[in-house]
């Protein structure tokens, strides 16, 4: 259990991280490459996604990093789809579109994108800590590995 809750402290360390700089990303292209805030926060999800997965491999589940590089990463990927569906296909349109009738632009952006982020946050965990990042098996690593091949 304490290991458990070290891991979701880091990662939860790692997604504020992430959610800064998807934020600036989404800020960036939105309001300097004129893109819309339904695409630009697909795109900045990604941007996102890829800071938490380097820093979660590379610290929060280094003692579970196994397989190769590029299998734990498309594990990443398919872990975080359900979250990323949840948080920037469902509730960002949601909130983005009730928030810009209360509230300018700007603020619409950052409270749309940043409560669909929160709110997908344990569900993306969950699925990490069982999936992508789930205690070392020598045994099932070498026929994932072999399969990948």
């Amino acid at each position: 259990m304490k290991d458990t809750l070290n891991k979701l402290y880091k990662y939860f360390a790692v997604g504020v991280l992430g959610i800064f700089i998807d934020n600036l990303a989404i800020l960036f292209l939105e309001y300097i490459v004129h893109i819309s805030p339904y695409i630009a926060t697909l795109i900045s999800a990604e941007v996102g996604n890829l800071n938490n997965f380097y820093f979660n491999d590379r610290w929060t589940f280094q003692d579970r990093t196994s397989g190769s590089f590029w299998n734990r990463i498309l594990k990443y990927h398919a872990s975080i789809i359900v979250g990323f569906i949840v948080s920037r296909v469902v509730l960002f349109p949601i909130f983005y579109n009730f928030f810009i009738f209360h509230i300018d632009k700007f603020m619409s952006t950052l409270l749309a994108n940043n409560i669909s982020i929160l709110l997908s946050f344990i569900i993306n965990f969950t699925i990490n800590i069982l999936f992508t990042w789930r205690k070392k098996n020598p045994i099932n690593d070498a026929i994932e590995d072999a399969e990948l091949r």
